[in-house]
């Protein structure tokens, strides 16, 4: 039997394939939490990108579920064009993400792609694909010459990856400057008062408190500030409680917690995939960033690691704008890929040629001109 792509509206269709997807997942190698079905219902349920539609893109072959892509349909403007647009269910709050696609099935990722292509089937012009590892061969495969009139790579991060002495090779781990900036930063803090350090791993019923603690932290933090902090909208705040009540029913969360004189001061938010622990989010107050409060309690979390049972620490993202903090810990790092597929069609193709080739040209034309 070929392979059929099919094309799928709503919230609605996408339960009826939750069996189907979660037993694909068990045969991907490559996904990861982000692609996990309580991550991408709770952003269905919650409309985290506003305005979108929830579609999903499928492979079967012989009925069997080889591929399965949940996305988001909408209309946006890029670099001022008119696009209608795809982007992954999740986005922009999934982290590392792969593509559910059968290891098993060689070409299912090729007829996905197709469909996607395919002018008309999605009614779209542009897929928008972000946070891909480079480490899943994903960069190869969109690079190749079958599709590179129809599609543009960009590397958009570097995601740090920390692995976790254990404490007999603690101290010779990380750099000597590193531990002096520490032992600064936790003497200046010692001054304010007294500090403690928790880790806490909750259970379903403890995640409404802290998610209004965390909350509130990042309410008086420069995120808060700016509006772009992960609570920052009652839809983002809503979808957080669900999926960390979700994963913390399988013991998936932890959070670290840094006080000063009993008062909470900065959290970091993450969840655990075996022996890794995925640093996904952390706040402090804006008025406390001289004491390195952020930093302090990193340190503290990398340092117990080890007695927690974690072996790596894994940012899971890292923007090229704005380094994660624990590339002060570690040279090694993921890089991540932002891959667009143009459509096969007029709009589809003018708009590569202009993001593709005009953008870069007007940024070299704003060099000269700043440069005159």
């Amino acid at each position: 039997m070929k392979l059929e792509a099919g094309w799928h509206h709503g919230a609605a269709a996408l339960d009826i394939l939750q069996d189907e997807y979660q037993n694909l997942l068990s045969r991907c190698a490559a996904t990861t939490l982000f692609n996990d079905w309580s991550w991408i219902r709770a952003a269905a349920a919650h409309d985290v990108l506003s305005g979108r539609e929830t579609r999903i893109i499928t492979v079967r072959r012989d009925r069997e579920l080889v591929a399965c892509l949940p996305m988001t349909w909408g209309r946006e403007f890029l670099w001022g064009l008119p696009a209608r647009t795809l982007r992954p269910l999740g986005y922009p709050l999934s982290d590392r993400i792969g593509l559910p696609v059968s290891d098993s099935e060689p070409g299912a990722l090729k007829a996905l792609v197709e469909a996607l292509l395919k002018p008309g089937f999605t009614q779209s012009d542009v897929t928008i694909l972000s946070e891909l590892p480079a480490t899943a061969g994903y960069r190869a495969f969109f690079q190749d010459a079958s599709l590179r009139s129809h599609s543009l790579v960009r590397l958009c991060g570097r995601a740090p990856i920390v692995e976790i002495p254990d404490q007999a090779r603690a101290g010779r781990s990380f750099s000597k400057g590193l531990k002096s900036r520490l032992d600064r930063s936790r003497r200046k803090l010692r001054n304010m008062g007294s500090v403690t350090f928790e880790r806490l791993r909750p259970a379903p019923e403890d995640v409404p408190g802290l998610i209004d603690l965390a909350a509130s932290i990042e309410g008086r933090s420069w995120k808060g500030a700016a509006g772009t902090g992960i609570f920052s909208t009652p839809e983002r705040r809503a979808f957080f409680e669900d999926v960390t009540r979700a994963l913390a029913a399988d013991r998936r969360v932890e959070i670290t917690l840094l006080r000063l004189d009993g008062d909470v001061v900065s959290y970091r938010l993450g969840f655990l995939v075996g022996q890794t622990f995925l640093d996904y989010n952390f706040a402090y107050p804006e008025d406390l960033a001289a004491l390195s409060v952020g930093r302090v309690l990193l340190g503290e979390a990398i340092d117990t690691a080890h007695e927690a049972g974690i072996r790596t620490f894994d940012a899971s993202r890292g923007s090229l704008q704005r380094p994660n903090i624990l590339h002060d810990w570690t040279d090694s790092s993921i890089e991540h890929d932002e891959v667009w597929l143009f459509a096969r069609g007029i709009w589809g193709n003018f708009l590569r040629l202009a993001i593709a080739k005009g953008r870069p040209a007007a940024k070299r034309l704003m060099k000269r001109v700043e440069a005159v």
